[in-house]
């Protein structure tokens, strides 16, 4: 395990432009919430995938929807914990650790926050290896794991917890409810 400091942020925020090739948005916002964690004292720890128990509950964390939106409608900051917790509760187990779903943009660097405010590392994964645009162009998906259960929250604290037939479905119905959620 490894802590991450400042430089070590910016430097992994500039990495995921890089990586990101255009997609996946913008790690600035992203980052401000990890710098602004670490300034209130939380620890950013991230772990290698060979320390993460077989049995461990890691759940991605990430935002969805046009890139452009973040920046006109800045997140609250409780929104993936809201989520998180909702996940946690249904499945009946404590989220051990969360990772990025792509390793481009904003969702390189929103783990880093959510890590930190929970509490838990971050795996040093992803699911990608760069941005894509939708859930089953994920590796995860090759290999058979299912997108769902998945729970999506809003700034006004609903959240909405989604079971799909696959993968395919769990994008069509959690990109209609980011759209619904604003």
């Amino acid at each position: 395990m490894r802590t991450l400091d400042e430089q070590a942020i910016e430097d992994l925020a500039l990495g995921a432009t890089i990586l990101g090739t255009g997609g996946g948005g913008d790690p600035y916002i992203g980052k401000l919430m990890a710098l602004s964690a670490l300034k209130e004292g939380y620890e950013i720890s991230v772990i290698d995938p060979k320390e993460v128990p077989d049995d461990a509950l890691v759940i991605p964390s990430a935002g969805m929807g046009a890139p452009a939106v973040i920046v006109e409608k800045l997140p609250k900051g409780t929104e993936v914990i809201n989520a998180f917790k909702v996940l946690s509760d249904y499945l009946g187990q404590e989220v051990y650790a969360t990772l990025p779903i792509e390793a481009g943009g904003l969702n390189s660097t929103i783990p880093l926050a959510v890590g930190a405010r929970e509490g838990i590392p971050i795996v040093d994964a992803d699911g990608m290896g760069r941005a894509f645009p939708e859930l089953q162009m994920t590796t995860f998906h090759l290999y058979g794991v299912p997108a769902t259960p998945m729970a999506l929250a809003d700034e006004r604290d609903n959240v909405v917890l989604l079971k799909t037939a696959d993968n395919y479905w769990a994008e069509w119905l959690a990109r209609t409810i980011t759209i619904k959620f604003g």
